[in-house]
């Protein structure tokens, strides 16, 4: 909708409704033309004199005439379709060819054709734009072909049935919610669209159906194959040769994987069994590293004390002035040595944070240091700033002229540069 126009006022004067007629003694008013006879337009008998009679008369072209302008200022707006537009301008020519006026008739006559005109625009960019619709929503058809061609064309072996199915479903009422909604295509569009849809979709069930089948056949294979990975499993689980049975349940467990799931019913219990042979060796070997875990008890009382000196420099306010400290420190951590098994993941972590801690304390004191670039973002924020407070008034222009359009294209601009100013700042 463009933005609002606001109507110019008509008022016939008093001079040019004398030119235009002239009032008997009684009070008869007669149009008298430069040329022709005159034309009688009815009679002012409230007791008034020449004027009054002339001007009962204007008012009521004039009141023609000013609708005629606020129905111009419709379609300078585009406040209604063409069609209600046109249906308007029909009621006020009907009215005008239908009555004897007095006022510049010829006027209104020249405005309403323009008046016309501007509707035979309206109904022009309506219907490029209804060929614009009916064009999206062929591409909307063809997309949702073009996404069920490749479901069916996709490889069976890899495909993911269960979500694949659901999205052909989601595709198929997609397909249907489209053909409910205007503008509706013609026959001759929509069937060869149907006709590939539709033989999309039995490709793919075919594929389906065909899949589940081989499925169930490999199925037994895999119910076999891992009979003879567990009777392996239970073979090692006594094994004291730690490092070379573990990398063995590694290669078995691997196989297990590639195997992929068997038949439901026999999986669970499969696993079950397959697990409890891990299990035997995994807890014995786990039994022997405690005794391990045991001798590392001082090294992990050492990098505990080292942990504390670390922690006892932080914040790191002043990173340059404890540097050789604290690399000093990082030095005695790693010649500490290793430390019980359950204690590694806490104390990597531990040591972890204080080495990010310290990066940062070095990367913002770095970053405090280079005037030129907060200058730079300083000047970026500004800009953002000036910018989004425009976009407000886009905005707030838009929802007062009820321009949709305008208001979302303002809403999503804003949303981007609000978001952009948040990270700058962030930064």
């Amino acid at each position: 909708m463009s933005p609002a126009v606001k109507p110019t006022y008509h008022q016939t004067s008093l001079e040019e409704a004398r030119q235009l007629a002239r009032v008997d003694a009684e009070g008869h008013v007669y149009l008298t033309p430069a040329e022709g006879e005159e034309t009688y337009i009815g009679q002012f008998s409230t007791g008034g004199g020449e004027d009054e009679a002339l001007q009962y008369f204007t008012r009521k072209f004039d009141e023609l005439y000013n609708r005629a302008l606020l129905l111009g200022a419709r379609v300078a707006t585009q406040a209604d379709s063409s069609s209600a537009l046109r249906g308007s301008l029909k009621s006020l020519e009907k009215e005008l060819d239908g009555g004897t006026w007095l006022g510049d008739v010829n006027g209104l006559k020249t405005l309403l054709g323009e008046i016309s005109a501007g509707i035979d625009e309206i109904a022009g960019l309506e219907k490029k734009q209804n060929d614009e619709a009916v064009a999206a929503k062929l591409q909307v058809r063809e997309n949702i072909v073009a996404e069920a061609e490749k479901l069916a064309a996709a490889d069976p072996e890899s495909q993911h049935w269960k979500s694949a199915q659901a999205r052909m479903e989601e595709l198929f009422q997609t397909w249907k919610t489209e053909q409910r909604t205007p503008p509706r295509l013609s026959k001759s569009q929509e069937d060869p669209l149907w006709k590939r849809f539709r033989e999309a979709r039995s490709t793919f069930e075919r594929h389906r159906k065909a899949f589940f089948v081989r499925r169930d056949k490999e199925a037994a294979e895999i119910k076999k194959a891992k009979e003879a990975l567990i009777a392996e499993a239970e073979s090692l689980q006594n094994s004291t040769d730690y490092g070379a049975t573990t990398k063995a349940y590694h290669r078995l467990m691997d196989s297990w994987k590639a195997l992929g799931r068997g038949p439901r019913k026999t999986e669970d219990a499969q696993w079950t069994r397959f697990r409890a042979a891990q299990d035997v060796f995994f807890n014995a070997r786990d039994e022997a590293n405690k005794q391990i875990d045991a001798e590392y008890a001082k090294n992990l009382a050492a990098k505990e004390e080292i942990l504390q000196k670390l922690r006892d420099l932080m914040p790191f306010t002043k990173p340059q002035a404890i540097k050789e400290q604290y690399f000093k420190l990082l030095d005695e951590w790693d010649a500490a040595g290793r430390v019980p098994r359950n204690d590694v993941k806490r104390m990597e972590r531990a040591i972890t944070e204080i080495q990010d801690a310290f990066r940062e304390a070095e990367g913002a004191q770095w970053k405090r240091a280079d005037p030129v670039k907060n200058e730079r973002q300083n000047d970026m924020v500004t800009q953002l700033e000036e910018t989004i407070a425009q976009l407000q008034q886009d905005l707030e222009q838009a929802r007062a002229a009820g321009d949709a359009t305008a208001q979302k294209e303002a809403e999503d601009a804003l949303a981007a540069r609000q978001s952009w100013l948040e990270m700058l700042k962030a930064s």
